[in-house]
């Protein structure tokens, strides 16, 4: 009886024995089937994100060291320009491109007619309190530069000089964007501007040839008759220079005349002067004889008393 209770416990413990190394196996295949599930998973779905347009299809595992790296660019620094504003104490307004602000004077890049001019204002004579300043993109202050310039054009005043001053400026503006990496949409509209303002130019200089072409006609029938004109007052005035002429020879002959006739008008008053003359002393020479005689006889009567 002893030897079937020492049977039975060895058979129980035998069977505890087996028990535990079954749920240990049991273990080892579930953890087994979850990390394989759990690595299949993660290929699907890095599957499906590396190649979403295709489908379920896997694609075969690239080494890192093979994988592109894209690094972002830079963005580039758009040059800039420092715009004044301020006023004058005299009340006029001043604003441009600074150029130098010192103590003493501020130097402001303005443009004057058709050109660009650096001017000097002495702080003296500016209301301090009213210098404001901002910062512009270099691209934009060209640009409106450039379109104040072709605001000027087909004034026929210094046109040239408008339309190469406009142009320069567009390429400056053009030259500032390509510098600061900007998008090719505004340098594409620069290029617009710019190639209006040459076709502009264009027309401007056949109009101008045209204009040059019409004054020459108009100065040509201009200088024909004011030659025609000319030459009818040379004429008339030749005529009354022939009158003048023949007036004056006929004035010459009559005063010849007169001075003949005077000549001898004179030559005859000598004459008849001199006889008057000779008449005269005749009778002074009787008129003191008869004196003579007079005081003779006095002076004998007044002795004789």
């Amino acid at each position: 009886m002893a030897g079937l209770n020492i049977i039975c416990y060895n058979r129980g413990r035998l069977s505890e024995s087996v028990y535990l190394e079954d749920i240990k196996m049991a273990r080892v295949i579930f953890l087994t089937v979850t990390v394989i599930t759990l690595v299949l998973l993660l290929n699907g779905f890095a599957a499906s994100v590396d190649e979403p347009n295709k489908g379920d299809a896997v694609r075969p595992a690239v080494p890192v060291s093979e994988v592109p790296i894209t690094i972002a660019k830079p963005r580039a620094r758009v040059d800039s320009v420092t715009m004044v504003d301020f006023y004058m104490r005299d009340g006029n307004t001043v604003s441009g491109k600074l150029i130098s602000d010192d103590p003493t004077q501020l130097i402001v890049e303005q443009p004057s007619e058709s050109t660009v001019v650096a001017k000097t204002y002495s702080k003296r004579e500016v209301d301090t309190r009213t210098v404001k300043t901002r910062s512009m993109p270099e691209w934009q202050y060209y640009s409106r530069l450039a379109e104040y310039f072709t605001a000027r054009t087909w004034d026929f005043v210094d046109d040239p000089d408008d339309f190469i001053e406009a142009i320069r400026c567009y390429e400056k503006a053009k030259q500032s964007l390509q510098a600061g990496g900007a998008d090719s949409g505004k340098i594409a509209d620069i290029d617009k501007a710019i190639k209006k303002v040459q076709d502009d130019r264009e027309v401007w200089t056949r109009e101008v040839e045209s204009r040059a072409k019409l004054k020459k006609l108009e100065y040509d029938a201009e200088a024909e008759n004011r030659l025609k004109k000319l030459e009818r007052s040379v004429a008339e005035s030749n005529v009354k220079l022939n009158e003048s002429v023949q007036y004056l020879n006929k004035t010459a002959e009559d005063l010849k005349k007169d001075y003949q006739n005077t000549d001898k008008t004179i030559g005859d008053l000598n004459k008849d002067m001199v006889k008057q003359i000779n008449n005269l002393q005749v009778q002074l020479n009787d008129d003191r004889i008869l004196i003579n005689n007079l005081f003779l006889r006095l002076d004998l009567c007044c002795r004789s008393k």
